[in-house]
């Protein structure tokens, strides 16, 4: 690994934290840090230009890490003040108000539901759209986003902390949605494809597998039962559900190989490769996970068009970086951390210990899927402890069972989602849908049966103090430290950067 690879690591983290900060501290505060950051940068990069060159590159690189940091605070604090000056919170009585929708519903008991929305109009005037939670009754058609729809409401401050610091409102529907805008159309395209996929599989497939193939191949969950969600969060399994980078990687790699086995150009790859992403995006739902797999890979289409190595740790970094500046909630999510936290220890660790496993006679294929699934386990195993006090003992052989089976059930749902939105249900994508479902029916089974045996006992999770995750991660910090540096003593060779092009090696 080249000390460059790292260059970004400090900018990224101080982003990151950034934002965070921003999120739960005073406005005033968040000033203060912007122009003391500001400051610093700037004295820094005046010293680093008197100095050699080896100290000015050092230099530079803190010299942009604070002028990110604090780009950070001061657009995180823009966002709050505008949230803050928002109509809404000095609305009385039961305003109407023009909506419009921006993710999926929750659904509550009492056929209730809570929709995130931008708040467009209010009263009739128009307004700098805001974030906001509607309360509202479902109806027999999930809203979709995009949508915009027109109710009177009952507004109340959003609940306290620095995670709906970003949130203008609570409302609460007093009468019925009129719908004034139907969704842009690749939404809408969005939408036929996800329900068509929920009705194919639940004629296709045992009730708990119709319910679980949606999860993993689009992250929707709503056809999920509670027994098996449970069970797969306690055997280490939710991440197959959440549409991780690996089911991104999955989809869109097989969507880029077909592309070039056809001797498409390279530019014609990046091209269609970059359709593959926004339409996976679009398909999926923005969540942090995929937000953060999809500017990876935006990262990695733009340097092969600009014919550069993309490395993985810079591109990392970059993704952090963009996702960060343009949703900075994202920098308060459990799911984002550990998303990051899963790709660091792939990036880190998959190749050493293949190599390690490799020389101690386990096969080549078998050693790949230990190490990704041992490396993805050192640094989100620590954060799971100090997030939510538990750990997974059998997380590592409940991925190993489902390693093998995921990409089949994920590549052959994507095709029966696409192929049966397309002409009638029982049409010839329809029943070609159901063949490929069927198809998928083995190995989501499978995945399953793994959840059940491995989830299901009451040691599967134990807790575990807060600190200790803490702990763990000083400790695996200080490990990687030790190791890179001997590793690099021990080598006058200049060390070989562990990822070029998307491989590994």
């Amino acid at each position: 690994m080249n000390t460059s690879d790292l260059r970004l690591a400090l900018p990224a983290a101080g982003c990151w934290a950034a934002s965070a900060a921003a999120l739960a501290a005073p406005i005033a505060v968040n000033v203060a840090l912007a122009g003391v950051l500001a400051v610093v940068g700037c004295a820094v990069a005046a010293w680093g230009w008197r100095e050699s060159e080896s100290k000015r590159e050092w230099a530079v690189t803190i010299a942009a890490a604070c002028g990110v940091t604090a780009a950070s605070a001061v657009a995180v604090t823009l966002r709050i003040v505008a949230v803050d000056a928002a109509p809404i919170r000095a609305a009385e009585g039961k305003p109407v108000v023009e909506l419009e929708v921006t993710g999926d519903p929750k659904y509550l008991p009492h056929s209730q539901m809570l929709l995130p929305v931008k708040i467009r109009t209010l009263s009739g005037r128009n307004q700098r759209p805001v974030a906001a939670q509607l309360a509202a009754t479902a109806g027999p058609v999930d809203p979709l986003p995009g949508e915009r729809y027109r109710v009177r409401v009952r507004a109340r401050p959003p609940k306290p902390g620095p995670s709906n610091r970003l949130s203008a409102a609570r409302l609460s529907a007093v009468g019925e949605l009129r719908l004034v805008r139907g969704p842009p159309w690749w939404q809408s395209v969005a939408g036929r494809v996800r329900e068509r996929l929920r009705d194919i599989s639940a004629l296709s497939l045992p009730e708990r597998a119709a319910g679980l193939l949606p999860g993993l191949v689009l992250g929707d969950t709503s056809g999920l039962d509670q027994e098996t969600s449970d069970n797969f969060r306690a055997a280490g399994l939710s991440h197959l559900v959440a549409v991780s980078g690996s089911n991104f990687a999955l989809v869109c790699g097989a969507v880029i190989l077909g592309i070039r086995m056809t001797g498409a150009s390279a530019k014609t790859v990046v091209v269609l490769g970059a359709f593959t992403i926004v339409g996976f995006v679009i398909l999926v739902r923005p969540t942090d996970s995929v937000l953060r797999a999809a500017v990876m890979g935006s990262v990695g289409l733009a340097a092969g068009l600009g014919s550069r190595r993309a490395q993985a740790l810079p591109a990392l970094g970059t993704a952090v970086i963009i996702v960060v500046l343009l949703w900075p909630q994202m920098a308060l999510a459990p799911g984002f951390a550990l998303s990051v936290a899963a790709t660091l220890g792939l990036v880190l660790w998959a190749v050493p210990i293949r190599r390690a496993l490799v020389r101690r006679g386990l096969p080549e294929w078998l050693a790949t899927l230990a190490a990704m699934t041992l490396a993805a386990q050192i640094l989100t195993t620590p954060l799971l402890v100090l997030i939510t006090d538990t750990v997974n003992v059998l997380a590592v052989p409940a991925n190993l069972l489902a390693v093998p089976v995921v990409g089949m059930a994920g590549l052959l749902g994507t095709a029966a989602a696409v192929i049966g939105a397309l002409g009638p249900r029982y049409g010839p994508g329809g029943v070609l849908a159901e063949f490929l479902i069927r198809a998928a029916g083995p190995p989501t089974r499978w995945l399953i049966v793994v959840a059940d045996w491995l989830g299901a006992p009451g040691w599967a999770s134990i807790t575990i103090p807060a600190w200790f995750g803490f702990v763990l991660i000083l400790v695996t910090g200080a490990c990687w430290g030790i190791w890179h540096v001997r590793r690099v003593a021990g080598d006058d060779r200049p060390v070989v950067p562990v990822w070029h092009h998307g491989k590994g090696e």
